[in-house]
């Protein structure tokens, strides 16, 4: 029993050395050598600024690359949403990225930030990743309508207004007024209540087809859906 025993014992200290020294030979062995970086999934973060955050270099040992390091770095950057990294032996590596889409710029703290859907910030308005959006502002007391965002933008974008939305300059959730839309290119100030949103804004966009067909709309200052009603307010 002692004789198994040690017998048992010597061969899992040869077999433990023996894996050491395996690790080692391929950990430091040119055949793993990395020698392709394949990126998926970035729009706005540049080749080179992912390969920075991934801290991989060519020649850099493959299987000594922690892959959940790399996510997690790759992960630090704002505008990524979701990471994923394989690791495809013996010399690639493949990065999938889902990032964060810009649709507004917010004020925070004197800097221009850009925002998602939800109107959270994601990363400083730059020159290198400048991209016109339009403003959004939260008045005190709208803050619930925060979350229908979303939808108010997918509507205005729609069909339902006659007004391109590269045109608007900003976006104001507003306690009184609702959802407030200014158009630059028509100097025209909408405003659509939230309450019954999808008939109010089917009706802002009858009353403002019509009036683009009388060539009218340059008259016009302010136009107001709420209640079941339109309002249009002339410039003085």
């Amino acid at each position: 029993m002692v004789l198994l025993a040690a017998v048992g014992a010597g061969l899992l200290v040869g077999l433990a050395l023996g894996s050491l020294h395996i690790y080692r030979y391929a950990t430091n062995s040119p055949f793993f050598a990395t020698k392709t970086v394949n990126i998926t999934g970035n729009v706005r973060l540049q080749r080179d600024t992912v390969l920075d955050l991934t801290g991989v270099h060519p020649g850099d040992n493959s299987l000594a690359v922690s892959i959940a390091g790399m996510e997690k770095s790759i992960s630090q950057s704002p505008w990524v949403e979701e990471v994923s990294v394989k690791r495809i032996l013996p010399d690639r590596f493949d990065i999938r990225l889902k990032e964060r889409s810009p649709w507004f710029w917010v004020r925070q703290e004197g800097l221009l930030y850009y925002a998602d859907e939800f109107g959270r910030p994601i990363a400083p308005v730059e020159s290198a990743n400048f991209m016109s959006l339009p403003a959004l502002e939260i008045q005190t007391g709208a803050e619930d309508l925060l979350p229908n965002v979303k939808k108010y933008v997918a509507e205005l974008k729609g069909n339902a207004i006659p007004v391109d939305y590269a045109a608007i300059s900003w976006i104001r959730l507003s306690p009184g007024k609702g959802v407030e839309v200014y158009v630059e290119s028509r100097d025209i100030h909408l405003s659509i209540a939230p309450v019954d949103w999808s008939a109010n804004v089917n009706r802002l966009g009858v009353v403002l087809g019509d009036l683009a067909r009388r060539n009218e709309l340059s008259l016009v200052r302010e136009v107001r859906a709420a209640d079941g009603n339109v309002w249009v307010i002339r410039k003085s």
